[in-house]
């Protein structure tokens, strides 16, 4: 899965609960890049969207992206246990995208890369999603001028092990 976030200048994430700041060119560049595969969010990302927009609102998937890391023999186990329950966004071969815009385990299995979409400023945070450089390969995609914002940067990081861009 992919993972989908907007970051500041110092990776400040949220402020008291709120995302620091939107663009609806953003907007627009997600639904373009995830334009035929399942876009899932929380009920507080859903908003920002139009109402015609094809997102999926799931909770618990956002919920299970903050839980830590398992270790090899817990997640087995689950693994197992779930199997036949499957959510539809762990379907197999189906490539889906995830906006989060909450605290969330840059260790959880699930998120295989992350789209960054990075404002030019740096706003007030107090919760912050830091890729840290030894396990974090990161790309600049490109830069565009936002709505709102003159310049957004659009990266991407995918873990070392697995960078193959």
């Amino acid at each position: 899965m992919t993972g989908i976030v907007c970051l500041d200048q110092e990776d400040g994430l949220l402020f008291n609960g709120r995302r620091q700041s939107r663009d609806r060119v953003v907007t627009e560049k997600i639904l373009s890049m995830t334009e035929g595969k399942p876009l899932w969010m929380s009920a507080y990302s859903r908003r920002i969207f139009p109402e015609d927009a094809p997102v999926c609102v799931a909770e618990e998937l956002v919920g299970k992206l903050a839980e830590p890391a398992r270790k090899d023999a817990e997640q087995e186990e689950l693994e197992r246990e779930e199997a036949a329950q499957k959510e539809p966004w762990q379907q197999p071969g189906e490539a889906a995208f995830c906006l989060i815009e909450e605290a969330v385990n840059l260790e959880n299995e699930m998120i295989d890369e992350w789209i960054v979409f990075r404002w030019k400023r740096v706003y007030p945070a107090d919760v912050f999603l830091k890729f840290p450089a030894d396990d974090w390969e990161k790309e600049l995609i490109e830069t565009f001028a936002g709505y709102s914002h003159e310049e957004i940067d659009l990266e991407r990081y995918r873990k070392r092990d697995r960078a193959k861009f």
